[in-house]
């Protein structure tokens, strides 16, 4: 038996969090399920209601996943959908409605959908001056951070091995048994 004919009524007995995605247009939601429940589609879903409604522009809204792949295919299926609505909307000569769509369609492309680490590197670049960052900030992928931090290391090293004010408590700690790549171990975590 599936889980819907377990509950008797022919739909997942989570039917009425899956509505909620799509009806409880005024409150910020958290949808947490596993691989395979249809967390992509649902969000398509919120996205559609929240657009073809009137409710949010695209340009008011952030979808955020985990992987690039997962944000091409979320944006892709966004513009299928309201490709899709427009025409819906056309045909049903609800000229509103498809205006709303021709507008999202237009502004897909800029729109937050993307990863986490994206959306963070959007705040930063759109808001420098509030996030206290150099306004014209670079992020690095893994290998050019891994480069920039061996660089920040070996300056550390050499101011520290130059210090005088620690030279005791470095002479104390190696006496102990620490080395240097433990030290190095902590900033990295740090980092």
């Amino acid at each position: 038996m599936t889980p819907a004919t377990l509950c008797g009524l022919g739909h997942p007995p989570d039917q009425q969090a899956r509505d909620d995605i799509t009806s409880r247009l005024d409150a910020t939601l958290f949808v947490e399920a596993g691989a395979g429940s249809g967390k992509t589609r649902a969000l398509v879903d919120r996205i559609a209601r929240l657009v073809t409604s009137g409710t949010a522009g695209l340009c008011d809204l952030a979808a955020i996943t985990f992987t690039e792949k997962a944000a091409a295919e979320l944006r892709d299926r966004v513009r299928h959908r309201l490709g899709d609505e427009r025409d819906r909307a056309l045909v049903e000569r609800d000229g509103e409605r498809a205006a709303r769509c021709r507008a999202a369609l237009d502004d897909l492309d800029g729109a937050a959908i993307g990863t986490l680490h994206g959306f963070a590197r959007r705040i930063l670049t759109e808001h420098p001056i509030e996030a206290e960052v150099p306004p014209r900030i670079e992020v690095l992928d893994e290998v050019g951070s891994a480069v920039a931090f061996d660089d920040r290391w070996a300056g550390f090293l050499d101011r520290l091995l130059a210090d005088p004010a620690v030279e005791r408590a470095l002479l104390l700690a190696t006496a102990a048994g620490v080395r240097l790549d433990h030290l190095r171990l902590i900033a990295l975590a740090f980092n």
